[in-house]
C-alpha cells in the first residue's frame, strides 16, 4: 500500500501478514515517521514475521521461530514493547512513541489504529481478552483490562483505565474510563484514529 488509506486497510491486508506489514509502514509514512526510523515499526514488523512464520514448513518454522524470538527479546529489552504473537493485530497499526507497550496474547485489535506509550492492553482479572474495533485510538498511560470490547473510531484519552465496554465512536477518559461524548460516524480518511482525537470536522 503506496498511499495510506485507513479505511481500506483491512480489504487490502487480507489474511497476509505481508500485506498489514505494508500497510503498517504507510501508516507510520503518513503520520510523518520514516517507520524504518520508530522503535513502534520494528516491534510490528517482528510481530508480523512471527505471525507469517507459522505458514512455513516445520523445519523452518522451527529456525524462524528461535531467531524472531531472540531478536524480540532484544528489542522488549531496549524499548519495553512487547506485541505477544498470538494477539490478532490488524493492518494500518501506528506506535508513535518507544516506551512500555504491552499487548496479551488474547487481545484483539483492529485494523487503522494508533497505541500510544505506555499502554497495557489485556492484563486483568476477569477472564477473556479486549477486543479493540477498527479507528481506535489510545493515548498515552492507558490501560485496558479484561474481556471488554471497544468499538469502532473510539478515542481513549490519556491515562484512562477501561474495565467496561466503549461504544463506537466514543471518547471515555478518567479512572475508571467514562464515557463523555458519543461522536458521529466517519468514512473514508476521517476514520483514521488522528482525525477521529482531533475532533476534525
Amino acid at each position: 500500500m503506496k498511499v495510506y488509506k485507513g479505511h481500506l486497510a483491512r480489504q487490502y491486508a487480507g489474511n497476509s501478514q505481508y500485506r498489514a506489514w505494508q500497510c503498517d509502514l504507510a501508516r507510520f509514512r503518513k503520520a510523518g515517521y520514516s517507520g524504518w526510523g520508530s522503535e513502534g515499526f520494528w516491534a510490528l514488523t517482528i510481530y508480523r514475521s512471527q505471525r507469517g512464520c507459522r505458514t512455513l514448513p516445520t523445519p523452518m518454522r522451527q529456525i524462524c521461530r528461535l531467531g524472531l524470538g531472540a531478536a524480540k527479546k532484544l528489542l522488549t529489552l531496549v524499548t519495553h514493547i512487547n506485541l505477544h504473537p498470538d494477539a490478532v493485530i490488524g493492518p494500518g497499526t501506528l506506535i508513535p512513541h518507544v516506551g512500555s507497550i504491552q499487548v496479551f496474547p488474547w487481545a484483539t485489535i483492529g485494523a487503522d489504529c494508533a497505541i500510544h506509550q505506555v499502554c497495557t492492553i489485556g492484563a486483568g482479572p476477569k477472564p477473556g481478552g479486549p477486543t479493540l474495533g477498527d479507528h481506535v485510538y489510545l493515548g498515552a498511560h492507558v490501560c485496558i483490562l479484561g474481556g471488554i470490547t471497544i468499538g469502532d473510531g473510539a478515542v481513549i484519552g490519556a491515562g484512562a483505565v477501561v474495565v467496561t465496554d466503549i461504544p463506537a465512536w466514543a471518547t471515555a477518559v478518567g479512572v475508571p474510563a467514562k464515557v463523555v461524548r458519543i461522536g458521529t460516524p466517519r468514512t473514508g480518511d476521517d476514520a483514521d484514529p488522528a482525525a477521529v482525537a482531533e475532533n476534525r470536522p
